[in-house]
């Protein structure tokens, strides 16, 4: 870099020591006249004179500078200051009036009001009522709702929802089931009504008030309060398009088609057949429960599902697999297909 440096030296010193004293006098007053006096401070400020050069060799240049610097400052000084100011408004006292207009008019006003109304005071002489003897009227209260009552519904819908329509059809199902819907009570049953565990097995009207809801035999059927599933819900569960619940369904009926065929809940005997004495009473069970069969069209939904031609159209793999299942518990209970007709 040094030696880069001293060749453009040399080159610059020759250049000037083949001009004439005029035209070097000319470069220097081009060059002052085309830069700004404050950057050719800057630049000699921060200047390293090197080999015994000085700021001699720009004769004029200090003075330069010196004058533009204070035309500088002149037009600093020069500019007027821009500054704001707001006048003060004197604040008149309360109750005081503008013009004599205005005062005049209050006055009439004032004396006229009182004149009409003798008895008028001012406003701040007034005494506010308290919280004693403000009155609100309220609207009569419903009474306070107990879901015993036999029109619990009725005093619901009235104090919570009194602009909305009445449907009590919907609201059925909240209500009790009758005392005598399945219940040691009753001297008889249809099979229609007859209830089932998950296993298959008969729940007595007696047991089935005493299972617990824990269980999951509980449901919106034709009896809430009583634990277990009738024959006929079982058949419309395995038609639902819910696969939990035709799972379900499949895996109970196949245990009661089971139970059912190996002659668990009585001998039904072949068709025609007369029996006498207790075998007859479960006889006559056995019977309606193969009707009950025959007649929701059990068997027929069991097989359609294990041949993939059931509900959704056997895509449900866990569905198919109960459905086969009870199939299968059906003919090991001896594949019986008793005609109650």
């Amino acid at each position: 870099m040094t030696t880069e440096r001293r060749r453009i030296d040399e080159e610059n010193r020759q250049r000037i020591a083949e001009m004439s004293p005029e035209d070097i006098e000319e470069e220097r007053r081009e060059l002052l006249s085309s830069l700004d006096p404050s950057l050719i401070q800057r630049l000699l400020s921060r200047a390293t004179i090197e080999e015994g050069g000085s700021n001699e060799d720009f004769p004029g240049l200090q003075e330069k500078v010196e004058e533009a610097k204070q035309e500088v400052k002149t037009d600093v000084t020069d500019k007027p200051r821009k500054t704001v100011k707001f006048a003060e408004v004197e604040e008149e006292p309360a109750g005081a009036t503008f013009g004599s207009d205005a005062r005049n008019g209050n006055e009439t006003s004032t004396k006229q009001h009182k004149h009409d109304n003798p008895g008028h005071q001012a406003a701040s002489e007034v005494a506010l009522p308290t919280d004693s003897t403000i009155h609100f009227p309220r609207p009569p209260q419903p009474p306070s709702l107990d879901p015993s009552d036999p029109n619990f519904l009725e005093d619901l819908h009235e104090k919570y929802f009194p602009d909305l329509p009445a449907d009590p059809e919907k609201l059925e199902w909240m209500t009790s089931s009758p005392s005598n819907a399945y219940s040691v009570t009753q001297t008889s049953l249809d099979p229609k009504d007859i209830r089932f565990a998950f296993t298959g097995a008969l729940i007595p009207p007696s047991l089935a008030a005493q299972i617990p809801v824990t269980m999951g035999l509980h449901h919106h059927g034709d009896a809430p309060d009583a634990a277990g599933y009738t024959i006929p819900e079982l058949a419309m569960l395995a038609r639902s398009s819910v696969p939990a619940q035709r799972c379900v369904a499949f895996q109970t009926l196949g245990r009661i088609l089971y139970r059912l065929g190996k002659g668990e809940f009585g001998d039904p005997g072949e068709e025609g057949q007369n029996t006498v004495g207790a075998e007859d009473t479960l006889g006559e069970l056995a019977r309606g429960l193969w009707f009950e069969v025959k007649k929701e069209s059990v068997l027929e939904i069991c097989l359609a599902e294990s041949e993939g031609k059931g509900a959704a159209g056997g895509r449900h793999m866990g569905a198919r697999a109960y459905a086969t299942e009870a199939v299968w518990l059906w003919q090991q209970g001896g594949g019986r297909r008793w005609k109650a007709e």
